[in-house]
C-alpha cells in the first residue's frame, strides 16, 4: 500500500540536508522548541494543591490519592508487581513506583514521619513529574505521526496544537494514567503508518507493543490495536496474516509485561478488592460505565452528544475544535490512506466512549492525537489557488495557535494561583473564633476548605469523622446530602462550592434548593475563586469536572457579627 505523498512535501535544499534522524536541523530545532514550550506548560503549577499542614494526605484531585497508593503497592526492584487495584492497566503505576524508588535512592524525598505533609507532597511531585514527561514525549511523537502522512509543516502545527491543547496541558499536571496512556496511542498510530510503507517483522513487533502498553496503562486505549490491523487489512502485502500476527503477538507481550495483574491475582484484577465494591476490571467497564457517576451525568442526552457540546469545546478550546471538525470533513472528501486510518480511530473510539454513562472530558484525550493532526491537515487545505490563499492560511494557523496557547496559559495561571479552597480555608482561620460553628451541605471533600485534615481521605465515613475529632471548630457535617438539620441552630458560617451544587441546581434537587434557601437570609456571602478563564465555551452552564478541579468557587456564609470582607 502506498502512503499518500506528503502535501508540500519536497526535495531539501543541500543546505539542508537531513542531519538527526533524518531530520534537517532546523526542524529538529522547531520541534525541539514546541516540544519545550509543551513541557514548559505541564511543568508550571505542577505543585498545585500539593499536600501541606492543613491537607497533608492529598491534593485537591480526587483521583491522585487512589493512584499514589496504588503506585505505592508495586516494588519493582523486588520484583512486587501485584498492587491489587486494577481499575486502570497497572504499567503507569510501575513508572511512577519506580521514580519514587530511585527518588529515595538518591535522597531526594523526605524522611517519611507520620504525618509528614512534606514527603506526602514529594510523593505526589514525582508522580506528577512522570505524567509530565510522559505527556511532552507525545508531542514529537504526534509531529512524526503528521510528518509521515501529510508532510513536515502539517507535523509541525499538529505537535503545536496537542502542545498547547487545554485538556492535555491541565491533565499533564496530575498522577494520573490518561495522559501517559497518549504516548502509546500515538506510538501505535505512527507505527501503523509505518506498516503501511512496509510490512517488516520489527514494525509489526514494536506496533503490537505500543497498542499492548496502551492498554496496560488505560485498558480502553488498546482500542488502537485497529490501525495496525487494519492497515494491513488493506495491505497488498503476502506477509500481511505474519505481520498481523506479529501485532497481536507485541500487543499481548507488552500488556502482560505491563499490567501482569490477568497472571498474578485474577480475582482482584477482574472482581476488584474484597471490602472495595468500586474496583476491578469487571467493575470499571461493565458497572460503572453502566450505572453512571452519580448526578454528574444524569440527563445530558447521549454520550456522544455531550462530548461534542461540551468535552472537545472545553478540552480543545472553540478554535482548535472549529479547526478539527474541519480537518474531519476534508479527511472525508479526500479519504486518502493516512485520512481513512485516522477517522478509522477517531470513529471507533468515539462510538465506545459514547456507549458509556461516565463522560469525563479526560475520556477524550486518545482522540486529541487524530484530530489535532486533521486539524493541521485542514487548515493546510484552505485556499491553495494562489499566493493570498497561503497567506490566509498562515494566519489561519497562526491565530488558532494563539487563541488555543491563550486558553491553556489562563488554566495555567489558576494552578499555580492560591486554591479557593486555601484562601477560604485561611479566611474562616482568621475570621471565627475557635469553637465556632462551620455547617457543610455535604461530607466535605476535595472541594472544600481543608477545615480539618481528614477531609483529604478517600473514604466519605472516614471525612465524616471531622465532625467529633476537629478541636478548632464544630463543624456541622451531615449525615445525608443537603440535609438542612445542620443549619438550626444558625451555624457561624456554612460553607459550600459549585463542585457540589452545580449538578443538584442542574437538575432542580429540592433538597439542594431547600438547604440553600433556609441559609439566613442576613449572613454575608464571600466568594472565592474566579471560575474558568477567558476563551472557555461561554456559553455552558456545565464545566467538566476535569476543569472544575483547578477553579472550583468557594462560598461562604458567614454570620453578620463576623467581619465582613476577606
Amino acid at each position: 500500500m502506498e502512503v499518500e505523498k506528503p502535501i508540500g512535501a519536497a526535495a531539501a535544499p543541500s543546505s539542508m540536508k537531513a542531519s538527526v534522524f533524518g531530520l534537517a536541523w532546523k526542524t529538529v530545532l522547531m520541534v525541539g522548541c514546541v516540544t519545550l514550550l509543551g513541557f514548559g506548560l505541564r511543568l508550571v503549577g505542577i505543585t498545585w494543591s500539593l499536600p501541606n499542614a492543613h491537607h497533608p494526605f492529598a491534593t485537591y484531585h480526587p483521583d491522585e490519592l487512589i493512584n499514589l497508593n496504588a503506585a505505592l503497592q508495586a516494588d519493582i526492584p523486588h520484583l512486587k508487581f501485584d498492587i491489587g487495584f486494577y481499575n486502570y492497566g497497572t504499567f503507569y503505576f510501575y513508572l511512577v513506583s519506580l521514580a519514587e524508588t530511585i527518588a529515595a535512592g538518591y535522597g531526594l524525598l523526605p524522611t517519611p514521619q507520620a504525618p509528614n505533609a512534606a514527603h506526602q507532597a514529594a510523593l505526589f511531585l514525582v508522580g506528577r513529574l512522570v505524567t509530565v514527561l510522559m505527556g511532552t514525549l507525545t508531542i514529537p511523537v504526534i509531529f512524526a505521526l503528521g510528518k509521515r502522512l501529510y508532510g513536515e509543516r502539517i507535523g509541525w502545527w499538529a505537535s503545536f496544537f496537542y502542545a498547547v491543547a487545554p485538556l492535555p496541558v491541565v491533565y499533564g499536571h496530575f498522577l494520573a494514567v490518561d495522559v501517559p496512556a497518549n504516548l502509546f496511542v500515538a506510538l501505535a498510530l505512527l507505527w501503523s503508518v509505518r506498516l503501511a510503507e512496509g510490512d517488516s517483522v520489527r514494525d509489526g513487533l514494536l506496533a503490537g507493543v505500543w497498542v499492548g502498553l496502551a492498554a496496560a496503562t488505560k485498558y480502553t486505549a488498546g482500542v488502537v490495536v485497529v490501525a495496525p490491523l487494519t492497515v494491513l487489512f488493506w495491505a497488498k502485502s503476502l506477509n500481511r496474516l505474519r505481520t498481523a500476527g506479529l501485532v497481536v503477538l507485541g500487543a499481548l507481550l507488552a500488556f502482560f509485561f505491563g499490567c501482569p495483574g490477568p497472571l498474578v491475582n485474577w480475582n482482584a484484577f477482574w472482581n476488584g478488592l474484597p471490602g472495595y465494591p468500586g474496583s476491578g476490571v469487571y467493575y470499571e467497564l461493565f458497572v460503572h460505565s453502566r450505572q453512571g457517576h452519580g448526578l454528574l451525568f444524569v440527563r445530558t442526552g447521549p454520550g456522544w452528544w455531550y462530548h461534542l457540546v461540551i468535552s472537545f469545546p472545553w478540552g480543545l478550546g472553540i478554535p482548535l475544535y472549529a479547526a478539527a471538525l474541519w480537518g474531519v470533513v476534508v479527511a472525508w472528501r479526500r479519504r486518502t490512506m493516512g485520512d481513512k486510518l485516522l477517522l478509522l480511530f477517531t470513529g471507533l473510539y468515539f462510538l465506545i466512549i459514547g456507549f458509556s454513562a461516565v463522560r469525563f472530558a479526560r475520556y477524550t484525550l486518545p482522540l486529541f492525537i487524530p484530530l489535532t493532526v486533521l486539524a493541521a491537515r485542514g487548515l493546510e487545505a484552505v485556499w491553495q489557488k494562489n499566493s493570498a490563499g497561503g497567506r490566509l492560511r498562515q494566519g489561519l494557523f497562526v491565530m488558532v495557535a494563539l487563541l488555543t496557547l491563550l486558553l491553556s496559559l489562563g488554566w495555567v495561571r489558576r494552578m499555580i494561583a492560591p486554591t479557593p479552597q486555601d484562601r477560604a480555608a485561611d479566611y474562616l482561620w482568621r475570621v471565627l473564633p475557635p469553637g465556632a460553628s462551620v455547617a457543610f451541605a455535604t461530607i466535605p471533600w476535595f472541594y472544600s476548605p481543608p477545615l480539618s485534615p481528614l477531609f483529604g481521605l478517600p473514604s466519605p465515613v472516614q471525612r465524616a469523622k471531622a465532625a467529633v475529632e476537629d478541636t478548632r471548630f464544630q463543624l456541622r457535617i451531615p449525615s445525608e446530602e443537603w440535609d438542612p438539620s445542620v443549619l438550626s441552630p444558625p451555624p457561624d458560617a456554612v460553607v459550600f462550592s459549585n463542585v457540589e451544587t452545580m449538578h443538584p441546581l442542574r437538575l432542580g434537587l429540592p433538597s439542594a434548593r431547600r438547604f440553600l434557601a433556609d441559609i439566613p437570609p442576613d449572613y454575608r456571602r464571600v466568594r472565592f475563586g474566579s471560575g474558568p478563564p477567558w476563551g472557555a465555551p461561554p456559553w455552558q452552564t456545565i464545566v467538566p469536572d476535569d476543569f472544575l478541579y483547578v477553579c472550583p468557587k468557594i462560598t461562604v456564609c458567614i454570620a453578620p457579627k463576623y467581619e465582613p470582607t476577606p
